[in-house]
């Protein structure tokens, strides 16, 4: 039990490295490729002046998240966490950007001609649209890590037990009733880690015994019968 406590911690430090450094380097690569910046600023300009747009804002969200996380005490759903953890960032994230645009504005004055008038109407609707953005692409990504990886970061307090609780029926010869309560919550569409839950019992239990069944469900992957 230890060392898959261990390996659980391990894997959750993992995906907080992948999602907090990794998931803005790419997007700021891309964003260097693919943008205006690279042609006024230089390739190594333009890759620094992206990078500290990307990877700073993205962690004073994931700090805002967390709080909003702890806070919410499980009372509220994954992706509205994040759109508050979000919105809640907004003016420090902004406060920050206006501190790096007016350090870059000083070193390539030439960078101006690709930004809107500041407090300009022109200036507001691009912070609005990039705000917007920002938002969703955030949402996306915290739900993904959840759903797809299960990532701890943002999950609900409420939903963490001990493991004697969680894990109560592991081992535990299945019945017709568990069977059929099974059936019901893949047919309703749940994760597995959410069945598990309701259940109490493991992931990998679950995914088994759904193969012994020879179930099919889009989150537990296509299985079949052993």
């Amino acid at each position: 039990m230890e060392l898959v406590a261990h390996w659980r911690l391990s894997k959750q430090a993992l995906i907080d490295l992948v999602f907090f450094c990794g998931v803005p380097i790419v997007l700021a690569v891309l964003s260097v490729v693919l943008g205006p910046y690279a042609a006024t600023m230089g390739g190594a300009g333009a890759t620094l002046y992206v990078l500290s747009l990307a990877i700073v804002p993205w962690c004073l969200t994931g700090l805002a998240t967390q709080l909003v996380s702890k806070r919410a005490k499980g009372k509220l759903p994954l992706w509205l966490i994040a759109a508050i953890g979000a919105v809640v960032s907004g003016p420090f994230v902004s406060l920050y950007v206006y501190f790096v645009n007016s350090i870059a504005s000083e070193i390539w004055p030439a960078l101006d001609a690709l930004r809107p008038a500041t407090f300009g109407a022109e200036h507001l609707k691009s912070a609005a649209l990039s705000e917007g953005r920002a938002i969703v692409l955030w949402i996306a990504f915290v739900v993904i890590f959840h759903e797809t990886l299960d990532w701890e970061r943002f999950a609900a307090p409420a939903k963490e037990t001990g493991c004697e609780d969680r894990f109560q029926l592991s081992g535990a010869e299945w019945t017709a009733e568990d069977d059929a309560l099974l059936r019901s919550l893949i047919g309703s569409g749940k994760p597995p880690r959410a069945i598990a839950l309701e259940m109490k019992r493991t992931v990998g239990g679950i995914r088994a015994r759904t193969a012994k069944l020879g179930l099919r469900n889009n989150r537990l992957g296509n299985t079949s019968a052993d």
